[in-house]
């Protein structure tokens, strides 16, 4: 583990702050980029972007610290000292920032589906280097384990589930998943609308069946694992729905085509 990459004098540079900054960089660029050759103004892309990122950073601090309030308590003031009391909430942070999405895109009459779409396009890789930063920084350590990718944490003498390694991982598998079916999706004949919001979709269902699937092998609270794989997978459910009705199929006739 490597949680500080650089020490400059009185100065430590922590790797996963410069995993978190370069992620969100790129994901930034990518976002605007893809946001601009669609047509919209540079200027609201960028304060687009800023007010997510604002309220991604908030949402995600709170959900950690509401998670993990021992570590807080009597002093809050430990809440605004990432350096020495780190820790953020994936998504927590997800979630605030894509209220703010919401909230900008209505106010300024965009199309909802078509922005998300090419902001997932942004987010995926952002993910990736956000639970790179994690795991070399030493966060979420999960269960012991015997296998030979336990990975020795610090502080811990066992080997460990590397939780966010494997996140690492699958959302880089659905990354890679996302920009392969970027120029085909609207031509599968059972997508039937062909309208927006597919690659949103098919970024949330597998990153929330992940999510689910990890929470078993997480050393965590016994209310705060459950209370994730129900939520995630009740999410990854209701996604799906979701995209079954967008899909412009409808379940009566699809009974009667299974019936002939």
């Amino acid at each position: 583990m490597y949680p500080i990459l650089l020490t400059l004098g009185p100065i430590n540079i922590y790797t996963f702050g410069v995993f978190l900054f370069a992620g969100f960089f790129l994901g930034s660029f990518i976002i605007w980029r893809r946001l601009r050759d669609q047509g919209w103004q540079e200027e609201k892309i960028l304060d687009f972007l800023f007010l997510a990122a604002l309220a991604g950073l908030l949402f995600s601090r709170t959900g950690f610290v509401i998670t993990h309030f021992e570590l807080f308590y009597p002093s809050l003031a430990r809440v605004f000292l990432l350096g020495r009391y780190p820790g953020l909430s994936f998504w927590s942070g997800i979630l605030g920032g894509f209220l703010a999405m919401g909230w900008f895109i209505r106010q300024n009459r965009w199309h909802f589906w078509k922005v998300i779409d090419e902001v997932i396009f942004g987010l995926a890789p952002f993910t990736v280097l956000f639970h790179l930063g994690a795991f070399f920084d030493g966060s979420k350590a999960g269960q012991e384990t015997g296998a030979f990718w336990g990975v020795f944490f610090p502080e811990s003498l066992v080997r460990r589930q590397p939780v966010a390694l494997f996140e690492t991982i699958g959302f880089w598998l659905i990354w890679l998943f996302l920009l392969r079916i970027e120029r085909r999706w609207r031509t599968w004949s059972w997508y039937k609308s062909h309208v927006s919001g597919f690659i949103a979709l098919a970024f949330f269902i597998p990153a929330l069946f992940l999510s689910f699937l990890l929470a078993f092998i997480e050393e965590d609270k016994l209310y705060l694992v459950y209370s994730k794989q129900l939520l995630s997978l009740g999410l990854a459910l209701g996604t799906i729905i979701l995209l079954y009705f967008r899909s412009g199929r409808r379940f009566k006739e699809d009974l009667k085509i299974k019936k002939r």
